[in-house]
């Protein structure tokens, strides 16, 4: 098998253009939050419905507090296809249960989809501030699809109709973009 250890970031560019895999390369899910308390946030890769490996020796969640202003970022081809990949953050990694507002997506490369959503089921603890998920669609710039959009959650809305709030909320919740979708999650938008 051929490596592309050797190759430069052009050459490498070139071979994906000529793949068609060029807008999947900055495919990404990014959250910030603009809160005036501290942040905690995890990036947690799950695992296929086959993956043999048993629940117990699976990676723990590992908390990074993540700086007011400051991207954290996931790029879709960092994780295999089919794939489901939270972004977590809380106020409070150290809580027995964190409550978690979490940014979930997994792309399907087959399909040429991402299928993505907002969730508070584990808790909300940002719903005093509010959020705001922007999404930007290469392949359909005008958000013309009706399932690419993106969502937004007042502060004090405890019932927001753009979030799952409710692990079966799949009717007002998921959402649906091209694989090349580049969603942005921003947490205490106010």
């Amino acid at each position: 098998m051929q490596s592309f250890a050797g190759l430069s970031f052009g050459m490498l560019l070139i071979l994906l253009v000529g793949l068609g895999q060029f807008e999947l390369v900055n495919a990404r899910a990014d959250v910030v939050h603009n809160c005036p308390y501290a942040v905690w946030c995890a990036i947690v890769v799950g695992y296929q419905p086959d993956d043999p490996t048993p629940q117990p020796t699976r990676p723990a969640v590992t908390w990074v507090n993540q700086p007011a202003g400051a991207l954290l970022t996931s790029y879709f081809l960092d994780y295999p296809p089919d794939t489901g990949v939270a972004m977590m953050c809380t106020r409070d990694p150290s809580a027995t249960t964190p409550l978690v507002t979490q940014l979930e997506y997994a792309w399907e490369q087959d399909e040429g989809q991402t299928y993505f959503d907002v969730s508070n089921v584990a808790g909300a603890p940002f719903v005093n501030e509010g959020f705001r998920m922007d999404v930007d669609d290469p392949e359909d710039p005008t958000l013309a699809l009706r399932s690419c959009h993106g969502a937004s959650c007042a502060p004090g809305d405890t019932t927001c109709n753009d979030v799952y709030e409710k692990s079966n909320d799949d009717f007002q919740g998921m959402r649906t973009c091209s694989d090349s979708v580049n969603i942005n999650l921003t947490l205490c938008s106010g």
